[in-house]
């Protein structure tokens, strides 16, 4: 069988060609994509089952070991914030970030509340503080914040060297500035 080149075709011929080709061509990207998500959706039923299977696990463990759960009688007051109203809570949240930070030997530059939202009963405070200091002030600070009462949790952190640009520092990581996001949970009343 001949078949004939592009050129010898009509113009009706050479439209249906390229109308083949087009076609063919979304056919491909088409089956492309198909298999593009149905190897993330696998991938994700993967890590899900990754993750199932932790947690049946441990579940088991903690069944075989007896581990004891919470009750009434345990004190978990010290893991939450104390304060009459959410201003006295969010004031003790500041003081023991602050302390934890001159501890450290940050040098705290500003501490501000973040706005949590809506919620209902138990909603995180949260807050965002800058601040200066080296590498190893840092990792102290963070230690500090995330192995004490009440329990705290560093949810976001932006670091750059404190020399503006443009201007060499042979020891950038012992003068860096940083903004730390920082939650704690505290019990509120809601209006």
């Amino acid at each position: 069988m001949i078949v004939p080149s592009v050129k010898t075709l009509s113009g009706e011929g050479r439209k249906g060609v390229a109308v083949l080709a087009v076609a063919a061509l979304a056919a491909a990207v088409a089956a492309y994509l198909l298999l593009e998500w149905h190897a993330q959706a696998a991938g994700r039923l993967v890590q899900a089952q990754s993750g199932y299977d932790l947690v049946a696990a441990r579940t088991a463990k903690a069944a075989r070991e007896g581990a004891t759960r919470l009750t009434a009688a345990d004190d978990v007051a010290p893991m939450f914030l104390e304060g009459a109203t959410p201003g006295l809570a969010f004031a003790r949240f500041q003081s023991v970030a602050g302390d934890a930070a001159t501890a450290a030997g940050l040098a705290v530059k500003r501490m501000q509340p973040v706005d949590p939202g809506d919620g209902e009963g138990s909603v995180p405070y949260r807050l965002s503080m800058d601040a200066e200091g080296s590498i190893g002030q840092l990792r102290d600070f963070l230690t500090g914040v995330e192995s004490r009462l009440p329990v705290m949790f560093v949810t976001g952190l932006e670091i750059q060297p404190a020399a503006a640009a443009g201007e060499g520092d042979p020891y950038p990581s012992e003068s860096l500035r940083m903004t730390v996001r920082i939650e704690a949970f505290g019990w509120r009343t809601q209006p």
